[in-house]
């Protein structure tokens, strides 16, 4: 099982090279609507159970998935990993310290 742990400034260049073929934000609704990563879907961690079937499309792309600090991230990867997701990406410490522009 393996999990790539990225810094903020890797993670922005690789949205900004189209490197991701699904990013998910794990926050609330609330929090993803104040600001969340370009081009990145909302699923609260506690849907992510229930997004399974629309996840299973992206198995084998390239996922990352990131939260407030970073933690919760680390620990959905885990479960996508032990269910057959191999490509998954989370960012280090969370969006609290992304620097970078959000929409």
């Amino acid at each position: 099982m393996k999990i790539t742990i990225l810094e903020d400034e890797k993670v922005k260049k690789m949205i900004d090279n189209s490197q991701f073929d699904l990013i998910i934000d794990l926050r609330t609704r609330e929090n993803y609507l104040n600001g969340h990563l370009p081009g990145a879907i909302n699923i609260p961690i506690n849907e992510i159970t229930d997004k399974v079937d629309f996840l299973n499309q992206y198995k084998n792309k390239d996922i990352i998935l990131y939260c407030a600090v970073g933690s919760q991230s680390r620990s959905v990867c885990k479960v996508l990993a032990l269910n057959g997701f191999n490509k998954l990406y989370s960012l280090s410490r969370g969006i609290k310290d992304y620097k970078y522009e959000l929409e």
